[in-house]
């Protein structure tokens, strides 16, 4: 199956057709050229947006063998979702230690302030780790679930602060921002609004959502 056609390359084993599951970096070795592969997924992303995100150029840019490389990452989808979620996990620590405003919507909304800042800065980058989002099938769901509770948590941590526990209102609560938040960035990325309109759209979601919380537990 072509790029093109899948969004992505695949690890194929040759005798058996089926796709080759990614092995767990556990030596300080193989997380060493992990991060390293990533980095160079990165950094193409930087250059070229998604298309240049090719599998042989990440492989010699990171010093890897294109099989080692395969093992780690089945797919470029597989490389770029994990690559989101890493950003997003990096940016999560530097607002945590932020000093942050009293009301919960502000602390929601300069989350998503400074990861718009992120995003807006790196647009290139931006495009390519969303647009293997919307690639993603159900191989790649153990990233897409990790983006998914990586955004919420950032959500819910802003609202209520860590260590709380998050129960079913909480958790709709932020899955209603969350998804628009990310259809909104598709907007963003497609040229359909523009970066003050996400955020305009953002205040109101984060307003609506939050006054709405006691509806959702009757």
């Amino acid at each position: 199956m072509s790029e093109q056609a899948r969004g992505g390359e695949s690890a194929i084993d040759s005798a058996s057709g089926t796709a080759v599951a990614a092995a767990r970096a556990t030596t300080p070795s193989q997380r060493a050229r992990r991060q390293a592969v990533l980095a160079a997924a990165i950094g193409l992303a930087r250059e070229g947006g998604y298309d240049a995100v090719q599998m042989r150029e990440v492989a010699d840019r990171a010093g890897v063998a294109l099989g080692t490389l395969y093992r780690y990452f089945p797919s470029k989808v597989h490389l770029l979702a994990t690559a989101l979620g890493d950003q997003l996990e990096a940016r999560d620590r530097s607002v945590a230690a932020r000093r942050r405003p009293a009301d919960p919507g502000d602390r929601v909304l300069l989350m998503f302030d400074l990861l718009l800042h992120d995003l807006e800065a790196d647009r290139l980058l931006s495009e390519a780790l969303v647009r293997a989002m919307m690639f993603a099938d159900a191989s790649v769901s153990t990233e897409v679930v990790r983006v998914r509770e990586i955004t919420n948590r950032m959500i819910t941590e802003s609202v209520y602060g860590r260590g709380h526990e998050v129960d079913k209102t909480d958790a709709v609560v932020a899955q209603i921002i969350g998804k628009v938040f990310m259809s909104d960035l598709l907007g963003w990325l497609g040229d359909q609004m523009t970066i003050d309109d996400l955020r305009e759209s953002l205040v109101g979601t984060v307003r609506v959502a939050l006054a709405g919380r006691s509806a959702l537990e009757d």
